[in-house]
C-alpha cells in the first residue's frame, strides 16, 4: 500500500466543487427572484425609450418585481418556474421651445406702426406627463411570447395645451412604449435561461441496422404512488424502415387527486369552457363533444377529445406547440368515489416524449391541478 502522497494521483479523490451534485444529475433548485430583479432593474431603469427635438420618453423609475423564479436542475437538464409582476414609472417630458405669439386681432392690427418691430418669439416652459406601466404576468407558460403591458396616464387634463399633449403620449405608449417594455421582458427571459440553464453532456450517438420490421422495447420501472410521486412507464419505440433509424422514447406519467366536491363537479372542471377560463386565466376553447377540438393557455396545449362520458371518463389526445410535429400523447382521466365525500382524480397521459415529461409533469400539478382546487376551492373540507 502507497504511503500518504505518494500514491498514484489518477485514483486520488479530490474535494469538487460540484461534488455533492456532479453534472446536475440530482434534483435541485435555485431561487432566481433576486438575480431577476437586478436583471429587470439593468434592463429598465431610467432608460430612454425615444428622444426627439420635442420631448425625451424615458422609464423615470427603477422597476418593482414581485412573485417567483426557481430554476431546476435535474439529470442535466434545467426547468423554469417563474410568474413575475413588474411594474415601473414612465415619463415624457416636453423640452422648451421657441412659438411665435398669435397674430394680433384686426382692431388692434390698424393701431400697428409699420415701423414697430415684429413680437418675440415666446418660449414656453418645460411639462411633462407621467404615469406607469404594468407587466402583470411574465411567466414560464409564455415564456416565448411577447407579455401584456398596460399603462396608465397620471397627468390630468386641466387645460387644452396639455390634454393635446395627453393626446401625443397616449399615441408614443402604443407605438413605442409598449414594445419596448415587451422587448425588454423577452430579453430578460433569453438572459434567464442562459444564466441558469444546466450544461448538457454530449449525448451518446448510436447507429443501427436499417430493417423492414419494427421492434419495440420497453421498460418499467415502478415506485410508490402517492398525489406528489407519479407511476412512470418509460418506453423506447425503434421505427425501422429504408429511411434512416428513427428513435422516439417516452414516458407514461400517472397521477392520483382528491377533490372536495362530487364527481360531476369535478369533471365539469375540464369540459366547461366557463370554468377552464377561470382556473387557467388564459384564452381557451373546447367543443365540448366527441370528436371537438380544445386549446389551453393560448393554444400552448391542444387536443381532441376521443370519450366525454359525464362524471366518469374523459379521454383525448393531448400535445404541447412546442412538441416535433406529428407527435401527440393520450390523457385518460377517470373520476371515482370510495366511500368518502371526495372525488377521486385519476390521471394518466401515455405517449410524452422524454425530454418533455419533467416540464408536463409539472405543468399538470402546478398549472392545471393545483389551480383548479385554488380557485374553486376542492382542496377545503366539505364536511
Amino acid at each position: 500500500m502507497a504511503k500518504v502522497g505518494e500514491g498514484d494521483p489518477r485514483w486520488i479523490v479530490e474535494n469538487r466543487e460540484d461534488g455533492h451534485n456532479v453534472n446536475g444529475w440530482h434534483w435541485s433548485e435555485r431561487d432566481c427572484l433576486p438575480w431577476s430583479k437586478n436583471t429587470i432593474g439593468g434592463l429598465f431603469d431610467k432608460k430612454v425609450i425615444q428622444e426627439t427635438d420635442e420631448y425625451t420618453f424615458k422609464i423615470s423609475s427603477s422597476p418593482v418585481v414581485s412573485g417567483e423564479c426557481t430554476a431546476n436542475n435535474r439529470k442535466g437538464k434545467t426547468i423554469f418556474l417563474y410568474e413575475l409582476d413588474v411594474k415601473m414609472n414612465w415619463e415624457v417630458i416636453f423640452k422648451p421651445k421657441k412659438v411665435l405669439p398669435p397674430p394680433p386681432t384686426k382692431g388692434a392690427a390698424d393701431d400697428i406702426d409699420e415701423d414697430d418691430k415684429p413680437a418675440e418669439p415666446i418660449i414656453t416652459q418645460k411639462k411633462t406627463i407621467s404615469g406607469e406601466f404594468t407587466v402583470p404576468y411574465i411567466s414560464d407558460e409564455n415564456g416565448d411570447e411577447a407579455p401584456t403591458v398596460r399603462y396608465s396616464i397620471n397627468t390630468t387634463a386641466d387645460n387644452d395645451e396639455t390634454k393635446q399633449s395627453i393626446n401625443m403620449v397616449q399615441s408614443l405608449l402604443k407605438s413605442h412604449g409598449v414594445p419596448f417594455v415587451q422587448s425588454q421582458c423577452q430579453e430578460f427571459v433569453k438572459l434567464l435561461k442562459t444564466e441558469f440553464v444546466s450544461k448538457k453532456q454530449p449525448e451518446q450517438q448510436q447507429t443501427a441496422n436499417t430493417s423492414t420490421n419494427t421492434t419495440t422495447t420497453t421498460t418499467t420501472t415502478t415506485t410508490t404512488t402517492t398525489n406528489t410521486v407519479p407511476k412512470v412507464t418509460s418506453s423506447t419505440v425503434i421505427f425501422n424502415s429504408t429511411t434512416p433509424t428513427k428513435k422516439l422514447t417516452t414516458k407514461t406519467l400517472k397521477l392520483k387527486e382528491e377533490f372536495q366536491c362530487s364527481p360531476m363537479d369535478a369533471y365539469d372542471v375540464f369540459v366547461n369552457i366557463n370554468k377552464l377560463r377561470a382556473f387557467t386565466q388564459s384564452d381557451c376553447t373546447f367543443e365540448n363533444e366527441e370528436g371537438g377540438k380544445f386549446s389551453l393557455y393560448g393554444g400552448s396545449i391542444q387536443g381532441v377529445n376521443k370519450t366525454l362520458s359525464p362524471g366518469s371518463k374523459i379521454v383525448q389526445t393531448w400535445r404541447l406547440d412546442n412538441w416535433s410535429k406529428g407527435v401527440e400523447s393520450q390523457v385518460t382521466i377517470t373520476f371515482s368515489v370510495d366511500g368518502k365525500p371526495l372525488t377521486n382524480v385519476e390521471i394518466v397521459q401515455t405517449g410524452i416524449p422524454i425530454d418533455e415529461f419533467e416540464k408536463t409533469e409539472e405543468g399538470w400539478k402546478r398549472n392545471i391541478l393545483d389551480r383548479i382546487k385554488h380557485t374553486f376551492s376542492y382542496s377545503s373540507k366539505i364536511f
